[in-house]
């Protein structure tokens, strides 16, 4: 019986579908990681200028209060002491909402006046005086009143208006001056004047205190502390290194000892300070590694092309003479690239790989060091050290990827390492095939760089 196959890519042909991945689906994906590192680097730019920015901005606030107060006759060496920003904050603006009305310019006009004021007619006032007022009909007819009144004087109850609340104790001379208003109210009267009795205020001096502080210059206890810390610091280096070995000063080398391995991978571009043999794992190193590779100017690209695709000539001459019978025919340096890019792409992502396992190596020659010095020592047993330093390449390598730890597969084996801390002496104890690549990451299950017999040993102790 036929079995039945189900072609995965619909309607497109084979040949079809990768001319168009070629000329189509990879362009555009490089054209967005362009465009993605471009706006990186305008970001990181950006971000460096506001660092740059703030640092001067304490440097500056702390050249301006020397003694916690702001000086500012200081203001006028701020350019020479190289203290003036390129930026300033922008002002807080007025959040979003109902626009003003009323600008500064165009000031909101007075308020009306809510008093009610009706005017009484001269009728009905002598009425109220003799005291035969009568009501007033519904069809009766309201006048303004002809009688003068004065400016603080209501014209409806003869009281006072607007006239200013008196002190408590002024109150009987206040009732006598409303009455006297409210009787002589017709009579034109425009001012009521009250006394009130002066009252002298004293003046006392401010209380002076002195408040004595005491500084302490030196705090025992502290200088204790200090003093302790620094000795466990000194005894953790002991434990970790031989006797009477002494830190040396940052940029200088260390002083080698029997576990020393005499390896420095602090400098990636740097072939003085690699070791021979692992030099010669990498014929190209030191090349540049641009990514993508057609971003390499001409003259990176034509060293490539030297140093691979015409490395079987004899001499630079004949080398030349091959580089341009190809330029003649594919006009330019990146059309012979592009005409080898398969040939050519693996050997520089091998050095890109090479650069980023550099660090890792580093400290892997570091770890082999200490613990190796542990061990010898009688510090820990020698299954512990094994088992820190099996710990600490599993987490390295789960950091890298496929390529890269091929890579450094290759230097750390090209190297020599104190007995039973290389890579094959740690896979042999740990029950492993030294040629197969172990499964590092989280996600592949347990790991496998402990020997069944310590499966169940508590670690880290």
């Amino acid at each position: 019986m036929a079995c039945l196959v189900t072609y995965e890519w619909g309607s497109e042909r084979p040949m079809d579908r990768r001319r168009r991945f070629e000329t189509t689906v990879i362009k555009n994906i490089k054209a967005s990681i362009a465009d993605i590192e471009r706006s990186y680097q305008e970001e990181m730019a950006g971000a460096l200028a506001a660092l740059r920015n703030a640092e001067l901005e304490i440097q500056k606030i702390d050249y301006l209060t020397p003694n916690g107060r702001y000086d500012r006759s200081r203001e006028a060496d701020l350019a020479s002491k190289g203290l003036v920003t390129t930026s300033s904050e922008v002002p807080a603006k007025r959040g979003p909402g109902r626009p003003r009305k009323y600008q500064p310019g165009d000031p909101r006009p007075p308020r009306k006046s809510r008093a009610k004021v009706r005017p009484l007619s001269a009728h009905r006032v002598s009425s109220a005086e003799s005291g035969s007022a009568k009501p007033r009909t519904s069809g009766s007819t309201r006048r303004p009143s002809s009688r003068m009144t004065s400016g603080t004087v209501s014209p409806v109850t003869a009281a006072l208006a607007r006239v200013p609340t008196p002190a408590p104790k002024a109150a009987p001379q206040v009732a006598a001056a409303l009455l006297e208003s409210t009787m002589s109210g017709g009579h034109g009267v425009d001012t009521i004047q009250i006394e009130t009795p002066e009252k002298a205020l004293e003046i006392r001096p401010v209380e002076q205190r002195r408040v004595q502080v005491t500084i302490v210059e030196n705090d025992p206890e502290y200088e204790a502390e200090l003093a302790e810390q620094a000795a466990h610091e000194k005894a953790l280096w002991d434990a970790l290194n031989e006797p009477g070995e002494e830190i040396p000063p940052e940029g200088l080398p260390r002083k080698k000892t029997k576990f020393s391995m005499n390896y420095d991978f602090s400098d990636a571009m740097d072939k003085e300070k690699t070791d021979p043999a692992v030099l010669a794992l990498f014929p190209h190193f030191g090349f540049a590694t641009t990514e993508p590779s057609e971003s390499m100017s001409k003259e990176d690209l034509r060293r490539w092309l030297f140093a691979t695709r015409y490395s079987d000539e004899p001499n630079d001459e004949a080398r030349t003479r091959r580089f341009n019978d190809a330029l003649r025919i594919r006009r330019d340096i990146p059309g012979v690239y592009n005409a080898v890019k398969h040939r050519l792409d693996p050997l520089i992502q091998r050095e890109r790989d090479r650069i980023m396992v550099w660090h890792t190596v580093h400290l892997r020659v570091i770890n082999a060091e200490q613990y190796s010095a542990s061990a010898a020592k009688g510090e820990m047993d020698q299954d512990l050290a094994f088992m820190w330093m099996a710990h600490r390449d599993y987490i390295a390598l789960g950091n890298l990827t496929d390529s890269e730890h091929l890579v450094w597969r290759e230097i750390v084996d090209a190297m020599e390492w104190p007995k039973g801390f290389s890579r094959i002496d740690l896979a042999l104890w740990a029950e492993q095939d030294p040629s197969v690549v172990p499964d590092v990451r989280s996600w592949a299950g347990e790991p496998k760089n402990f020997p069944e017999r310590l499966r169940f040993r508590p670690f880290p102790p």
